[in-house]
């Protein structure tokens, strides 16, 4: 990739805005790069007037500094983010074509760097790391994705006026399962189950016994 600068009387004059506008385009400039920067403003200088060779290592220091602080940050980011591994988290993403934001929920697989950012694995894709707004307790996570799965088999069935003695035998195995899946749960994970399903289903139960059909209690 090619670097560029403005020289004016043998300096650098836009370094600090040409490394700050870099830095939102989500890249920095690598050493190798100022190193070539400091090459030019030694070719383009005023013979007249030549810079100290102590300023080029002040220049050179300076750079250095601000590389290694950038390192540790990127550290610090990437020991965060593997702390996220395994856990529900939701993001704040907006989309870079449309600028339309969305939240995305999912449990982060792994981590990774992409450039100089650092990149959370969520469904099968990457979100930077600054995007998650949330970390959700794996107890709470795993709570909320069982009710979430138990209230959609419910919603699955007729109403329980609509079950009768010719078809109760289509629906036997579904209310059994909702049951003996509710009867398994903590009083915890079963607080995320609304008392409107929980009673719906007792009511389902009762139908069914009717036509001679048994359940655990």
């Amino acid at each position: 990739m090619a670097t560029s600068a403005i020289v004016r009387d043998g300096k650098i004059v836009n370094l600090t805005n040409e490394t700050e506008n870099t830095k939102n385009n989500n890249s920095s400039v690598s050493k190798e790069q100022f190193l070539q920067l400091l090459v030019a403003q030694m070719k383009y200088q005023d013979p007249l007037e030549p810079m100290d060779n102590t300023e080029y290592v002040s220049q050179l220091a300076t750079f250095s500094e601000l590389e290694q602080m950038q390192n540790i940050s990127a550290t610090s980011e990437m020991q965060r983010a593997t702390g996220l591994v395994g856990n529900m988290v939701t993001i704040n993403y907006t989309n870079p074509t449309t600028g339309a934001q969305s939240e995305v929920s999912g449990k982060v697989d792994y981590v990774t760097m992409s450039g100089s950012r650092v990149k959370v694995a969520v469904n099968d894709e990457l979100y930077d790391l600054d995007d998650v707004v949330q970390v959700w307790d794996a107890e709470y996570a795993n709570a909320v994705k069982n009710a979430q799965i138990f209230i959609s088999e419910y919603q699955k069935l007729p109403g329980v006026l609509n079950i009768t003695a010719s078809n109760a035998a289509n629906y036997y195995k579904t209310i059994d399962d909702l049951n003996k899946v509710y009867n398994a749960m903590s009083l915890y994970q079963q607080s995320f189950i609304s008392k409107e399903v929980s009673d719906g289903l007792k009511a389902y139960i009762e139908q069914m016994k009717k036509y001679g059909y048994t359940f655990d209690t």
